[in-house]
């Protein structure tokens, strides 16, 4: 299993980003989740260039990443994407997770600077999410 945290500070746009993710797959690949939910916290799973990918946007508190886990576990997934928190314990959550798995994670850090515009930010977002989608 291969493991992408995307880590930053609140509202820095993990989230937008996890779901603009979730976008290039589903028009890349197709979503396998029974109720995808395309603009949301909620992971959702893809077939990818032969690999199960799982996405989780959401990250701000140690427990949701622990759920995200437990989906990725769930899953059975070959590549585990979640958004953390640079506080409240969600990286730690993800690394205890990659140490159970006997990986490591592969981190990616997302900010804003205070003063960029929202189209700015989304551009942002797109470029990370193909970061990403490109590691895969």
């Amino acid at each position: 299993m291969r493991i992408f945290g995307l880590y930053g500070h609140a509202n820095c746009g993990k989230s937008a980003t996890l779901n603009i993710l979730k976008e290039l797959l589903r028009a890349a690949e197709k979503s396998i989740s029974s109720k995808p939910h395309p603009d949301s916290d909620t992971p959702e799973t893809f077939e990818h260039k032969g690999q199960i990918v799982c996405v989780a946007p959401g990250g701000d508190t140690r427990g949701i990443v622990e759920a995200n886990c437990r989906y990725f576990k769930a899953k059975n997934c070959d590549v585990a994407i979640s958004a953390t928190r640079t506080r409240w314990g969600s990286a730690d959550a993800l690394n205890e997770f990659a140490e159970r798995e006997g990986v490591k994670v592969n981190w990616v850090a997302k900010s804003y600077e205070y003063n960029l515009s929202e189209s700015t930010k989304m551009l942002c977002n797109k470029e990370t999410a193909e970061f990403i989608l490109g590691k895969i």
